[in-house]
């Protein structure tokens, strides 16, 4: 049996390294990067990977039978770097991609959005980023065609291999290496973590359901359905840790416009057949050692 064909977009990407690995038994897998110089997060992979940055996109496509196109690519911006690499990336890309996906009779385009990316959310520290988010949406919206489009709004995904300077790897970094202590807010702010392997069944599970969505863009809220407090997250890493650092909670203020409570509304995937097959102390124990 001929195996469909799936790009995904941010391959070597925490996600994207994690949906590749995961359905490459039953997909064949390509991706793309920005370049592929240093892609090591796929190591011992044997993925073919195209870079955006120096070849023609629509290459990609005419050299493969492309089902299903996962986006994935994201950047976070930092104040001293240039809007234009948002606008790129989080906007300009993926309507670029949909257009190819339509050109070329692709069947399927997941976009990969964020639960920050709310009509009531304002959290300041990443207000171009969900500006962006939000842009690349209505632009996905305006874009017509036989390609089905599924906007995958993700909660706080965790898991190995994520990038370090997140709040959940440093965390377990510091309490793994016994840190003296952790400035941290108040932690009444509640958050649903959701395991990385949980989110990639959720995208397998929209695969499996290519020929039942409706035309349009169709959404589905990606996470455990509740959420924990910060201060009981950061307390359960640090038991399974056993680790002796003191966590100081207070010593920070929360951000400004901080969300307070957040879970997705996951009844529309649990319909498909889709739920969570990991606790998040499951998911913490893999993800710690």
């Amino acid at each position: 049996m001929i195996k469909k064909t799936v790009l995904i977009t941010g391959i070597n990407g925490f996600l994207g390294s994690h949906i590749a690995k995961q359905l490459s038994g039953e997909f064949d897998i390509i991706g793309l990067e920005k370049n592929n110089d240093s892609l090591f997060r796929l190591h011992g992979q044997n993925f073919k990977v195209y870079s955006s940055e120096n070849e023609n996109l629509e290459k990609v496509f005419s050299e493969n039978k492309i089902f299903a196109l996962i986006h994935a690519a994201t950047i976070y911006r930092r104040e001293s770097d240039p809007l234009e690499n948002l606008i790129e990336t989080n906007i300009k890309l993926p309507v670029r991609l949909l257009e190819l996906s339509n050109k070329f009779n692709v069947s399927l385009f997941i976009n990969t959005d964020s639960y920050f990316n709310r009509p009531n959310s304002n959290y300041a520290y990443l207000s171009d980023y969900t500006l962006s988010k939000k842009h690349a949406l209505e632009w996905l919206r305006e874009i017509k065609g036989k390609c089905l489009v599924i906007n995958m709004k993700l909660f706080h995904v965790f898991g190995p291999d994520d990038s370090p300077g997140k709040f959940v790897p440093f965390i377990i970094a510091a309490l793994k290496n016994d840190q003296t202590t952790i400035d941290l807010s108040p932690g009444e702010q509640k958050k649903d973590f959701i395991f990385v392997k949980d989110v990639v069944n959720a995208y397998k599970v929209i695969i499996d359901h290519a020929d039942k969505f409706e035309e349009g863009i169709s959404e589905y809220e990606v996470g455990m359905g509740t959420s924990v407090t910060i201060k009981y997250f950061v307390s359960m890493v640090k038991e399974i840790a056993n680790s002796t650092t003191k966590l100081q909670f207070g010593a920070l203020p929360y951000r400004e416009n901080e969300i307070m409570d957040a879970y997705a509304a996951n009844s529309k995937l649990l319909l498909l057949g889709w739920k969570p097959k990991y606790s998040l102390i499951e998911g913490l124990i893999q993800t710690i050692k």
